[in-house]
């Protein structure tokens, strides 16, 4: 009996295919990988501790204000100009005092700073403009160079107020005149956090939303609307301004119930009633060819006189002659 040997194969054919294949393999995953973190979701990050820095609206070793702003929460800098109560150049206080110590909030904000830095894993953006990247999940978004926005942008909590957004740029944050940044879905100002290693310059009639950690200086042009904290080592900058500072919940989103909309029942038009017809008797039927017989008859009215005819050929007077005596 013949036996047949199998085919051999070329040495070295074999490894070859397996490392080929799991080069592919790793490109796959390689390039999901970085689509994946394009898609609009970060890393998840944590809530940064301010500290002595909390009470503030507004912080820097230097605080400049033009024309008339308004400010919820302490007003802090070592040397202030246009934020007192009153004067062309003043500063309204919803809420807070001013201070000129404020040794404690530039400790807290150091501390921010290196808290917010030190948040991993983190999805490296480049030097990205936020408004082609719209929306963005709660994570950390970090950038070796600058952060900019030119557009709307819209964070989404995930339907979690407890979502926390962290920014970090190694240069500068730009925000352009009439930009917006929307929460919704449970995002929060109060976890928005933007870490920025050198200035911060907020453009006119902009609406922002967050806390600026600027190592350096931030200024705001003309009529912006910040909702959070404006913090810097350095120098703060006001042109008739608005800061707020909204509310924080914690928990999950409670979804609206929106009861559905039951359209009204609306009656048929009636008619006017009609009458009904007087029903009647059904007709007798007659044997054909019958005279029908009168129901009643006329009364006589003289009694004939002469000779009746009996119809059997003979007559009878009509009136009998009394009996004779």
């Amino acid at each position: 009996m013949t036996s047949v040997s199998p085919p051999t194969r070329a040495p070295g054919r074999t490894g070859r295919r397996r490392t080929g294949a799991a080069a592919t393999s790793l490109f796959a995953i390689t390039t999901f990988g970085v689509l994946a973190g394009l898609t609009g979701t970060a890393q998840a990050a944590t809530s940064v501790p301010l500290a002595g820095a909390d009470v503030y609206g507004v912080l820097g070793s230097t605080v400049t204000n033009t024309g008339l702003s308004t400010v919820a929460g302490d007003v802090g800098g070592s040397t202030s100009t246009g934020t007192g109560p009153n004067g062309a150049d003043s500063i309204v206080h919803t809420s807070g005092i001013d201070r000129n110590d404020v040794g404690a909030g530039l400790a807290g904000l150091a501390a921010a700073i290196t808290n917010a830095r030190g948040q991993t894993p983190a999805t490296d953006v480049g030097t990205a403009n936020l408004a082609l990247s719209s929306p963005l999940g709660p994570g950390v978004y970090t950038s070796g160079s600058d952060l900019a926005l030119t557009g709307p942008l819209l964070l989404d909590g995930g339907g979690s107020y407890d979502s926390v957004f962290v920014f970090r740029a190694t240069a500068g944050l730009t925000t352009a005149s009439g930009s917006t940044v929307t929460l919704v879905n449970g995002a929060q100002a109060c976890n928005v956090f933007w870490e920025i290693g050198s200035s911060a310059s907020l453009g006119a009639g902009s609406t922002f939303r967050g806390t600026i950690l600027a190592t350096t200086s931030i200024s705001v042009d003309a009529g912006a609307t910040i909702d959070g904290r404006l913090l810097a080592q350095d120098a703060v900058t006001l042109i008739s301004d608005t800061v707020i500072r909204s509310g924080c919940q914690t928990g999950l989103v409670t979804p609206v119930v929106v009861p559905p909309v039951v359209p009204p029942v609306v009656a048929p038009p009636t008619s006017p009633p009609t009458a009904e017809p007087t029903p009647t008797s059904p007709a007798t039927a007659r044997p054909s060819g019958s005279t029908p017989r009168p129901t009643t008859y006329g009364q006589v009215g003289r009694v004939p006189v002469g000779s009746v005819d009996t119809g059997d050929g003979s007559t009878a007077d009509a009136a009998a002659e009394p009996p004779r005596c």
